[in-house]
């Protein structure tokens, strides 16, 4: 009999909590929204003798989008990283229960944001930033990774406006990417799961049975906001996940890589591991997530091929958005680009050369759903999406 995402995330959570080192945050129940709601408040370690720019570690629980928090239990998660030199920031963001999707992720970009505003007092580097998450935590990272410039889930009405939620690295560990999927994808792997119900977590966090809003359901896929200034990934899964569909993990990566660069992202799978456990935080697999760290945001808020993301406003414009037939594109002043329109697992729909100034750009001829448009120049790759009705 399949085990229950639900009792899965309680073994995942129990054996954390046998393993844990109680230690004392630096700072504990910070609260990144300003609003005194618990499910928005974090607790901060910074390493003894730290008084400059650090690197910092984001901690998002799993729970199945039901249960969970930060705290104890959660300590194994980032310990390796914090006794590495790594600030590390455990947050809380409100469950399904509290409201629906896509609340849960507008909390996490505004625990980003709060970092990175209040920066100096608590010896953040801006540039340096990572998240790692568990199952719902993962995908919870997964979002925050490619929906770094997508204005309509940023959260603005919750706490600090006056920084961006990217981030340069991100540890997805067994996180669900496509709800829509996972019942054929398990079925494929040789057992069954019902993320199709109403009562299913997934459901419970979109608000509805997940096939019954599929428009819905693609605005919380991370798939489908893939562009080339995403941060770097690292991604694992376990053959014997019986929740989580290893393929899950499996194909993001597949969208990922030929968009940020196949260097740039990677799929681990693990024979074997089940979902969640002690297994991923021991200490081979904790030295494989901070080798990823200590790489990835070696060089801060630079990405091969682009400019520094973390300062650079772009200039491209596309409207109307939604566009039913044609896309109006208006390119940077005195630039020449390349334009790419890109589906949502990142393959290359319609292009135009040499294109600069005001353009129009059918779309008429398009499917349904949201599209990645790009400007490549040589002065670097301006993103930004479009949703063709």
């Amino acid at each position: 009999m399949k085990k229950s995402l639900f009792l899965a995330s309680l073994l995942l959570f129990s054996s954390c909590l046998i393993h844990a080192q109680k230690w004392t945050p630096t700072y504990s129940n910070v609260d990144y929204v300003g609003n005194g709601n618990t499910k928005q408040m974090m607790d901060i370690y910074i390493p003894s003798g730290v008084t400059t720019p650090t690197a910092t570690i984001i901690h998002i629980h799993g729970g199945a989008f039901l249960m969970g928090s930060k705290g104890v239990s959660e300590q194994p998660s980032f310990q390796t990283f914090f006794n590495n030199g790594y600030i590390c920031a455990d947050i809380n963001y409100r469950l399904s229960s509290d409201t629906l999707w896509p609340a849960q992720v507008h909390d996490c970009k505004a625990a980003v944001r709060f970092l990175k505003t209040h920066a100096a007092q608590y010896h953040i580097d801006t540039c340096k930033i990572g998240v790692i998450g568990e199952s719902a935590g993962g995908y919870l990272v997964a979002m925050l990774g490619t929906t770094g410039n997508v204005a309509e889930l940023e959260g603005l009405h919750l706490g600090s406006t006056n920084a961006t939620s990217r981030v340069q690295a991100v540890v997805d560990l067994f996180g669900p990417i496509n709800f829509l999927t996972m019942d054929a994808e398990a079925l494929a792997l040789g057992f069954v799961i019902n993320t199709n119900s109403a009562t299913s977590p997934e459901s419970k966090l979109m608000g509805a049975p997940v096939q019954t809003i599929p428009d819905l359901v693609t605005q919380a896929n991370p798939t489908t906001y893939i562009s080339a200034d995403d941060p770097h990934f690292f991604i694992s899964a376990g053959t014997a996940d019986q929740n989580i569909p290893y393929t899950q993990g499996q194909n993001f990566n597949a969208a990922l890589s030929p968009v940020i660069g196949s260097a740039n992202t990677s799929f681990e799978l693990i024979s074997g591991a089940a979902h969640g456990g002690s297994f991923w935080h021991t200490t081979a697999q904790d030295a494989k997530y901070l080798d990823f760290y200590n790489l990835s945001l070696a060089n801060g808020c630079s990405i091969t091929g682009t400019k520094p993301f973390e300062k650079h406003q772009t200039k491209l414009v596309a409207y109307p958005n939604p566009a039913t037939d044609n896309l109006m594109i208006t390119i940077p002043q005195n630039t020449t680009c390349k334009i790419l329109v890109l589906n949502a697992i990142g393959q290359v729909v319609c292009e135009k050369e040499n294109a600069f100034g005001t353009l129009t750009l059918p779309v008429n001829q398009l499917k349904t759903g949201v599209y990645i448009l790009k400007a490549i120049s040589a002065e670097g790759i301006e993103s930004t999406k479009f949703v063709k009705q």
